[in-house]
């Protein structure tokens, strides 16, 4: 009997084991993810802040502001005659007619250069801001503090956000006000940029419909905070939902399947859950995603989950 139970022990042991190293390798895994992201959109915006330098150089190779210079010596040689020159010159008379045109072409030409050199500043804030949002992310992983959830979605969109316009997913955001929870930060938005990543993809495969992502914000229960991303893609069979959190489980051409278990297992690690609903093919998804406001430990909810998140 006592043999029994220390294997019983060792097995368990061996469990909890196990179960930390794929925890810790699908961690791994999304913030591979989620750095992946971060250097395919920081790298986006750079070719957008090339094509605009680009565009700026060549505008102004092209300005007519030299123009301004050889109008200005064309008057200083006629200095002495200036009111000769432009009553009765043949090329005086057409000087007011020139600098009235010279002046409003350069003035559109300043206004094209600020909306560009406007856009270049915004492009270089936009990479600055994804970066210092990554390394904040990754300064306080495994630290739990006070976070607002809208917040995080709305950092977890920025991070996407490039790829979402680029494929023309519009994004619907219905946020009811959810005050803050003491929440593991980087864990949360690892799990929000996978559930909207993978919508993302669902949405590109459902190429005959015009591509939305819903993201929900509500407070279940007092001590509760539900975030649901939402997408009208491709939907799960039936046979893969009871899989979809399975390690290694992945639909998607070069899938290594961590991305929704180490989701679904971070959820659990901060006392709440991740579920999934679909109607099937072509029906889209829903991803749920249950967390408390309170823990009383590292992971440990302040309360059971109330039957209400269960069903």
């Amino acid at each position: 009997m006592e043999c029994e139970i220390e294997e019983r022990e060792r097995a368990q042991l061996e469990i909890e084991k196990i179960h930390k190293q794929l925890l810790m390798t699908s961690r791994l895994a999304g913030m591979a993810d989620v750095a992946t992201n971060v250097l395919h959109n920081v790298g986006n915006v750079l070719n957008g802040v090339n094509v605009l330098a680009s565009a700026i150089v060549t505008q102004l190779h092209k300005s007519k502001v030299a123009g301004v210079s050889r109008l200005a010596g064309l008057l200083a040689e006629h200095q002495a005659d200036l009111g000769h020159f432009m009553t009765q010159d043949a090329n005086g008379k057409h000087v007011p007619g020139h600098l009235k045109r010279l002046g409003t072409h350069l003035t559109d030409e300043q206004v094209r250069l600020v909306d560009k050199v406007t856009l270049l500043v915004e492009s270089v804030q936009h990479v600055k801001e994804i970066v210092a949002m990554q390394q904040n992310y990754a300064k306080v992983s495994g630290v739990w503090e006070n976070v607002v959830p809208a917040e995080i979605v709305e950092d977890a969109l920025k991070m996407c956000g490039e790829s979402l316009t680029r494929h023309e997913i519009q994004v619907v955001r219905d946020y009811a006000d959810t005050p803050a929870g003491t929440m593991d930060r980087h864990k949360v938005l690892q799990i929000l940029f996978n559930l909207i990543d993978n919508a993302k993809h669902a949405c590109i495969e459902q190429r005959e419909v015009s591509r939305r992502i819903t993201i929900v914000i509500r407070r279940p229960q007092p001590a509760w905070v539900r975030v649901e991303v939402a997408d009208n893609g491709i939907g799960i069979p039936p046979e893969n939902l009871r899989h979809i959190f399975s390690q290694g489980f992945s639909t998607r051409k070069n899938g290594h399947g961590f991305g929704l278990h180490g989701s679904i297992l971070a959820a659990q690690d901060m006392g709440g859950s991740l579920t999934v609903q679909s109607a099937g093919p072509g029906a889209g998804a829903t991803f749920i995603l249950d967390l408390p406001l309170a823990v009383k430990n590292a992971g440990e909810p302040a309360g059971d989950i109330p039957q209400i998140l269960m069903n």
